[in-house]
């Protein structure tokens, strides 16, 4: 399934791509979300090995992130046994000095159960969009 978002930021693009390129940034981002993180790589390829629970189960994956094109694309990979999530973020300069981050999340399931989650995911994509809308919003936040 894929899904996209886009956000506009006030800040210039070297702002918001710090933010995305501080590994303390994630870990807040995630921690927030409820999950335990543990750096496993630093900067410049970066990873994170996380455990959240999720519909009462422990859930166990890793996150991975690369900045593909300097200065202009970063790829995030999160991988568990349930499902793996590739997303893409283009980082574009606005004319009111601000920048725009659009977002492309492939989510492809590993299991029956996971595939059956993605097909419910797609009667509320909206909803899908939304999350991913949010996550960008707050890793780039200032």
């Amino acid at each position: 399934m894929r899904i996209g978002a886009t956000k506009g930021f006030k800040q210039p693009r070297a702002a918001v791509l710090a933010c995305y390129r501080d590994p303390a940034r994630y870990e807040a981002v995630l921690q927030g979300l409820g999950a335990h993180v543990a750096r496993t790589a630093g900067p410049p390829r970066m990873a994170w090995a996380c455990v959240m629970i999720w519909r009462g189960e422990r859930r166990v994956f890793e996150i991975e992130t690369v900045e593909t094109t300097l200065d202009q694309t970063i790829k995030i990979v999160m991988t568990s046994a349930l499902a793996l999530a590739e997303i893409t973020l283009d980082f574009r300069d606005l004319p009111d000095g601000g920048c725009r981050i659009t977002g492309c999340a492939e989510l492809t399931a590993r299991t029956i159960a996971a595939k059956l989650a993605l097909q419910s995911l797609r009667l509320v994509r909206g909803k899908a969009e939304n999350r991913l809308e949010r996550f960008i919003t707050a890793m780039g936040r200032p």
